[in-house]
């Protein structure tokens, strides 16, 4: 039995009854998945389909001027990852890449969309990538933000991630009494110094674990720790990574590195730009999606 369950038993004890009224806005609903009940936006419309997933501990409260922005263009479908914000996993959900990658294509047809742009960032990137691969007639183009080889992931996540959390139930346990305090802190890590996004960025995490909120993070962790390169190598989409350079915890990374995986990927930074170039710079970010896509600003 993987840690997991113990994320999937105290997300339901926490939150599932107040699923309902995390729902703000009628371009808001819950999907039944295999991988449990998702919380999802969806602008709607017959626009050129793109999805984006919250880099945890956000929530779909965080992206909101990043949607409006590209709404104009796009049908934005934005969904909490099961395990994250207001998605409750289903009992037994194991967040491998794989079966985090199924949910992708799940809410896809789900919501009748046979093919989109994926604009994912940070780890949820490799989650793009293997739909990407496996299933590239569903892929147009990949966004990906802060996602480099994932190699250079494991390296991040030796330096970053305390080894605690890779250690089934017990770093599900610990999470589960440090839930607030690790999600808020990590802003701290992920921005420039003084930035002018910290305190809003976090203040909307925890007003979301507050109200029942879920951020499994040790069952993440060990989820992915079990990803192969091969399952996210060689892909043919068109790719455009973005990143910031001042993301503290990726002072190290070599965003380059993503073309072990990607080797006609197009590389950007945002100068002065931490961990959330999406969140950070929305209307720069929209702009070069748009660009990317071949949409006309």
């Amino acid at each position: 039995m993987q840690g997991s369950y113990i994320d999937s038993a105290i997300a339901t004890l926490r939150g599932r009854r107040r699923q309902e009224h995390s729902l703000k806005s009628e371009q808001m609903k819950l999907l039944q998945t295999q991988a449990g009940t998702l919380r999802v936006l969806d602008t709607g419309g017959s626009k050129q389909p793109l999805i984006m997933v919250p880099d945890g501990p956000c929530v779909l409260e965080h992206y909101a001027d990043l949607i409006d922005l590209l709404s104009p263009d796009f049908r934005v479908v934005c969904f909490d990852l099961p395990g994250f914000g207001f998605s409750y996993p289903a009992f037994g959900f194991d967040f491998s890449i794989s079966k985090m990658a199924d949910t992708v294509v799940e809410v896809m047809d789900l919501l009748q969309i046979p093919s989109a742009v994926l604009a994912f960032t940070c780890a949820n990137g490799f989650f793009a990538l293997y739909v990407a691969k496996h299933h590239p007639e569903r892929v147009s183009h990949l966004v990906l933000g802060q996602t480099p080889s994932f190699q250079a992931m494991r390296q991040w996540d030796d330096q970053i991630i305390p080894k605690i959390l890779h250690v089934p139930y017990v770093g599900q346990l610990i999470m589960a009494g440090l839930t607030r305090k690790v999600a808020v802190g990590w802003y701290d890590r992920a921005l420039p110094k003084r930035s002018e996004h910290r305190s809003h960025f976090a203040q909307q995490a925890n007003q979301a674990l507050e109200s029942g909120g879920c951020f499994c993070l040790a069952s993440f962790v060990q989820g992915l720790s079990r990803t192969q390169d091969s399952e996210v190598s060689g892909v043919q989409a068109p790719t455009l990574l973005i990143y910031g350079n001042k993301d503290l915890s990726h002072r190290h990374t070599n965003f380059s590195s993503l073309r072990d995986h990607v080797p006609a990927a197009d590389v950007t930074s945002f100068k002065g730009c931490g961990h959330f170039p999406d969140l950070e710079r929305p209307q720069e970010y929209a702009k070069q999606i748009k660009q990317f896509v071949h949409v006309a600003t």
